[in-house]
C-alpha cells in the first residue's frame, strides 16, 4: 500500500489547482501528494469552456502567464436577452472560451513541470476512513493518505462519499452542441456571446447560450441549455425541445447533442468530513450561470490553505472549511450567485418580474465603467478607475 500525506482524486481544474497551490506554499508537497485521474489527457470533456475573471486571476496568481499558449476566444461582448429586451455587457474580455480538453491538458503539463505527481488512467473505486487515515482503492492499487481531496466532478466517487456523510446535493442539467463553422467575414462576430433567458417562461430555470469557440485551433460554435433545477419540485423543462427551438437546425445533422449534470453551490450543503475536502464541482459551483472552471480553479487556493493548516495543527476534522469558504472571496462570489439564482429562477416565470429585472439590469450596465481589466494590448493591467498598474509578471512571480 502506497502512502501519501495528500491524495487528490481528479486531475481537472479543481484538483490540479489544489496541487499547484500546495506546491506554491511549500515545494516539499511535490513529494508528499499524488493526483489520480481516471482518464488520459487530453481526454474528451463536456464543458462550454468559458473561463471568467475569477479563474483567470487564479491562473495569474499561480504565475501562469496570460493569455494562455493554447487556442482561445476572447469574448468582448455578452448579450443577455429576455424576449425582445437585451442587455449588452462589454469587457475586454468578458470571459475567455477554451476547449476544455485542451485547457485541462495544458494544466496537466504545467502541473507536471512544477513537480506534481499525476497518475493518469487510474480511477478511484472506494474511499474508507480508518484509524490510520484514508484508504483509497483504485484500478491500479491501494493507497493510504492522511487527507483526500475530492475533485472528480458530479458523477465521481467523491460525491458518493459525501452522500454517505449525509450531504445532499441537487444536480443542474446541461445539454450542449459543438459544431464546426465557416470563418465569418466580420471578425467582431467571433467576440460575442449570447445568453437567452426567454425560456424561463417554459419552466427552464436557466438560459440557452451560443458563443464561438476553437477546437484544435479551428473555429466552432457552442450552443447549449442550462437548467439549474434549484426549485426541485417544479416541473422539469423539456431541454431537448428547447434545444430544437433554439436554432439547433442550423447545425450539421450529424452533430450529437450531449448532456451532463453539474452540482451547484448551496450554503447549507456539507462539503467536508474528517480527512476529506471537496473542491470544484464536488463542492458546488456557480448556480446562476453554471460556471464551473473559474470557481473550480479558485477552490484550489482555499483548499491548499486548509490542508497546510491541518498538517501544522494536526487537526484533520476540517469542521471550519465551509465557514472559511463563505468568508472568502470565492464564497461570497458563490453565495451571491446562488442567492440570485434562487430568487430569479423561482420568480422568473412571472413576466412582469423579468421585465423589472431587465430594466434594473440596463440601468446598472449603463453606469458600469468599461475598462481593459486584464491583459490589454500592452500587457499591462488597469484598475477599476483606469489607472495603469505594473505588469502582472512583475507582481506575480512564477513559483
Amino acid at each position: 500500500m502506497r502512502e501519501y500525506d495528500v491524495l487528490i482524486i481528479g486531475g481537472g481544474p479543481a484538483g490540479l489547482s489544489t496541487a499547484l497551490h500546495l506546491i506554491q506554499l511549500d515545494y516539499s508537497w511535490s513529494e508528499r501528494m499524488i493526483v489520480l485521474e481516471k482518464e488520459n489527457h487530453s481526454r474528451p470533456k463536456l464543458c462550454a469552456g468559458g473561463v471568467t475573471r475569477i479563474g483567470l486571476e487564479t491562473l495569474r496568481d499561480l504565475g501562469i502567464q496570460l493569455p494562455l499558449p493554447i487556442p482561445g476566444v476572447n469574448i468582448e461582448e455578452a448579450r443577455m436577452r429576455y424576449r425582445k429586451s437585451e442587455i449588452i455587457y462589454r469587457r475586454k474580455p468578458a470571459f475567455v472560451v477554451y476547449n476544455r480538453s485542451e485547457f485541462d491538458a495544458f494544466l496537466c503539463e504545467v502541473s507536471r513541470k512544477h513537480g506534481v505527481v499525476l497518475n493518469e488512467g487510474e480511477a478511484a473505486q472506494e474511499i474508507t476512513l480508518t484509524e490510520r487515515g484514508m484508504e483509497v482503492i483504485t484500478t491500479k492499487g491501494d493507497y493510504l493518505a492522511q487527507v483526500v481531496i475530492g475533485a472528480d466532478g458530479s458523477k465521481g466517487i467523491s460525491r458518493r462519499y459525501l452522500s454517505k456523510l449525509g450531504s445532499q446535493s441537487y444536480a443542474a442539467r446541461l445539454l450542449e452542441i459543438v459544431s464546426a463553422e465557416e470563418i465569418e467575414n466580420d471578425p467582431d462576430s467571433r467576440k460575442s456571446a449570447d445568453f437567452d433567458f426567454t425560456w424561463i417562461k417554459n419552466d427552464l430555470q436557466g438560459y440557452t447560450w451560443r458563443f464561438p469557440s476553437l477546437v484544435n485551433g479551428e473555429p466552432h460554435r457552442n450552443l447549449g441549455v442550462y437548467d439549474s433545477r434549484l426549485a426541485a419540485r417544479r416541473e422539469k423543462a423539456n431541454l431537448s425541445q428547447i434545444m430544437d427551438q433554439g436554432a439547433i437546425d442550423e447545425f450539421a445533422p450529424q452533430v450529437q447533442v450531449q448532456g451532463h449534470p453539474l452540482i451547484s453551490f448551496n450554503p447549507a450543503r456539507q462539503i467536508s468530513g474528517t480527512r476529506f475536502l471537496a473542491v470544484g464541482d464536488v463542492a458546488g459551483v456557480d448556480a446562476l450561470y453554471g460556471e464551473g472552471i473559474g470557481p473550480s480553479l479558485a477552490y484550489g487556493n482555499l483548499a491548499a490553505g486548509e490542508i497546510n493548516s491541518a498538517f501544522v495543527s494536526r487537526d484533520f476534522t476540517f469542521q471550519d472549511y465551509k465557514k472559511h469558504l463563505l468568508k472568502s472571496r470565492l464564497g461570497r462570489y458563490l453565495f451571491l450567485r446562488w442567492l440570485l439564482a434562487w430568487v430569479n429562477y423561482r420568480l422568473g416565470r412571472y413576466t412582469i418580474y423579468m421585465h423589472l429585472i431587465w430594466f434594473a439590469g440596463k440601468i446598472l450596465n449603463a453606469f458600469w465603467r468599461e475598462n481593459e481589466w486584464f491583459f490589454p494590448a500592452l500587457g499591462l493591467q488597469v484598475d477599476d478607475n483606469g489607472k495603469q498598474l505594473r505588469k502582472a509578471q512583475d507582481k506575480h512571480q512564477e513559483f
